[in-house]
């Protein structure tokens, strides 16, 4: 399957992904449909820009052979990336996990002077400020032309342009090998993975690493958080198949750390030649013991993930019922995975609050809700709020205490449905 661009046929904007990104093999099978989907993180200016809105396909796909788990589909990068109106710095949970993060790292990795550090794909540059506060030299690569303008205005060098091989090498030339080399939430994002995986090799000087996170597969499916498919994830990484990326691609798998971030993510560190920590074998053993090599495994998920989409529209239909107003709250990409897939739309949801400038004012990519500041939760308050942002629900319900303490209620969506 092709899809082209309406404004241009000769454009292609979506394409499908055959072959495993890791294996290469074509033994995938299908195991989860949320049906066809727009660009989540395309929101949109006006009901006119709604009428011209694509949807593509969105399905899991299973390899029996090595166990990874992607989508059907890959949208063309610069369709996604160009402009993009997720903003690092907005959340204080993410803040605070960057200064964490940093902290860890620069212990570990900072003992030279002045290291060097690499970010692929910076955002706004949450994480390279802390790098930079703890004595680094540090550089930035992001492809979305807004970012790395604001990170440069901030004294935060970047790149505007797509991680490759040949930007590892540009860099190498100008700046000399990295000491370290960060990614958080990028590499799910990556079609090439080997090529992706290459040039950071090349990149990296000797005993430098890799160091990266992404949503964990096995939190994933245990946590039953089906919204966090969308078309920039287009990998659910468990750590076997990543142990044969990196492998072929000359990297080591040296360790893996579990962290609460994004609904559960795993921290991956990689160097050119290292042998597995036993959190490694740990977690390997783990994957093994819940059956995530299994295909039975994803399509019992995939049914269970049907009953909470029954479950959620009862019960808000529920609350419409008796007369009462319902909002949400975090106009996130995951959000509108839930909202869409569910079918929840105004008659059910007066408007969506969002605590980032960039997207108040707009409506929300398919269910055209309007996203608003918190303000509106004093002028125009609802009787219950849905957390669409549920990965970070102790920040939201500090945010809105006085919404609470007017006797405002929460519904929860994920892992399963409560009311706080």
């Amino acid at each position: 399957m092709i899809l082209v661009s309406r404004s241009d046929p000769s454009k292609e904007i979506c394409r499908s992904a055959a072959a495993c990104r890791v294996c290469g093999g074509g033994d995938l099978v299908r195991f989860l449909d949320l049906g066809e989907l727009p660009l989540v993180n395309r929101y949109l200016s006006s009901p006119a820009a709604a009428r011209d809105e694509p949807r593509f396909p969105l399905e899991i796909f299973f390899c029996r052979t090595c166990s990874m788990s992607q989508l059907g589909v890959v949208v063309d990068p610069r369709v996604l990336y160009a402009e993009y109106d997720y903003h690092s710095s907005v959340s204080k949970t993410f803040q605070a996990h960057c200064d964490a993060m940093a902290a860890s790292l620069g212990a570990e990795f900072g003992s030279a002077n002045q290291p060097f550090v690499v970010e692929i794909a910076s955002n706004d540059g949450c994480l390279l400020t802390r790098f930079k506060e703890r004595g680094c030299r540090v550089l930035g690569v992001e492809p979305a032309r807004n970012l790395a303008r604001l990170a440069n205005a901030a004294g935060l060098p970047t790149l505007n342009e797509f991680w490759s091989g040949e930007i590892a090498r540009r860099i190498r030339a100008e700046h000399g090998p990295a000491r370290l080399v960060v990614a958080t939430n990028v590499l799910a994002h990556v079609d090439d993975l080997r090529s992706f995986l290459r040039a950071v090799a090349g990149l990296l000087e000797p005993g430098g690493a890799f160091v990266f996170e992404v949503p964990y597969m096995v939190n994933f499916m245990n946590r039953a958080e089906f919204d966090t498919a969308y078309h920039e994830h287009l990998s659910y990484f468990l750590l076997r198949p990543l142990v044969r990326a990196l492998r072929e691609s000359g990297l080591a798998l040296a360790d893996a750390q579990e962290f609460e971030i994004h609904g559960g993510s795993i921290r991956v560190t990689a160097r050119l030649s290292a042998a597995p920590s036993a959190n490694v074998g740990r977690l390997l053993a783990w994957e093994e013991e819940l059956g995530l090599h299994e295909e039975a495994t994803y399509l019992r998920f995939a049914r269970h993930v049907a009953t909470l989409k029954e479950e959620l529209v009862a019960f808000l239909g529920a609350i419409k019922g008796r007369g009462k107003r319902l909002a949400a709250y975090g106009a996130s990409a995951k959000g509108n995975v839930l909202l869409n897939y569910c079918g929840i739309g105004r008659d059910l949801v007066d408007y969506v609050v969002d605590d980032t400038p960039a997207k108040q004012g707009k409506l929300y990519p398919g269910v055209h809700l309007p996203i608003v500041s918190r303000d509106r939760l004093r002028s125009d308050p609802p009787d219950y709020l849905l957390l669409l942002a549920w990965n970070f629900v102790d920040e939201l319900l500090r945010n809105t205490s006085d919404y609470r303490a007017r006797g405002g209620r929460y519904v929860v969506p994920i892992p399963s449905l409560r009311v706080l």
